[in-house]
């Protein structure tokens, strides 16, 4: 928890949990398997077409491109489910994967 991970002009793929207080930060896609609880941040450097795969979304936050979503804001039937969030007109769009 509270480990900040950046990966500039690439995707970031992680294959074990993420603990709440952690951030995962770049500037292409994340790819989450296993419990996303910290804070995904997408698209950093503007990408727009970026997106995050999750295969537990229990995030605190999820960002892509600047647009964000707090735990709050993720639809109750999504979290704890495997996910793929994107921008759909400069709006945060979520999708089932399973």
């Amino acid at each position: 928890s509270g480990q900040r991970i950046y990966a500039p002009h690439c995707d970031l793929i992680v294959t074990n949990h993420v603990s709440a207080g952690a951030e995962l930060i770049a500037d292409g896609n994340i790819h989450v398997y296993g419990m996303m609880r910290g804070r995904a941040l997408a698209g950093a450097g503007g990408d727009r077409d970026a997106q995050i795969f999750c295969s537990n979304l229990s995030a605190e936050l999820v960002s892509i491109a600047g647009e964000y979503w707090l735990s709050d804001n993720i639809p109750a039937e999504f979290y704890g489910k495997a996910a793929r969030l994107r921008l759909d007109d400069s709006a945060l769009t979520i999708q089932s994967l399973n």
